[in-house]
């Protein structure tokens, strides 16, 4: 039967992956500013958002994730 403990490499897993958005995303954001300034394009400037906004969520869910395990009281 699946154990619904949390463990310590699951947490770590998630803000692993949104380590990397949160450096694509600010840099993605800024070129965005700066094509939408030239060219009136929106695609980088929306890209970048998206990106900020899923690094955003995916760090949350990962620091809840670790808290829930450090001071996971049910064991």
């Amino acid at each position: 039967m699946k154990s619904s403990k949390p463990s310590f490499f699951k947490a770590s897993r998630y803000l692993l992956i949104a380590l990397p958005l949160l450096f694509l995303a600010p840099i993605t954001f800024t070129i965005g500013l700066k094509a939408l300034k030239l060219d009136g394009k929106y695609a980088l400037l929306i890209l970048g958002s998206l990106l900020a906004l899923a690094a955003i969520i995916i760090t949350a869910v990962g620091v809840i994730k670790l808290t829930n395990y450090i001071f996971d009281r049910d064991k």
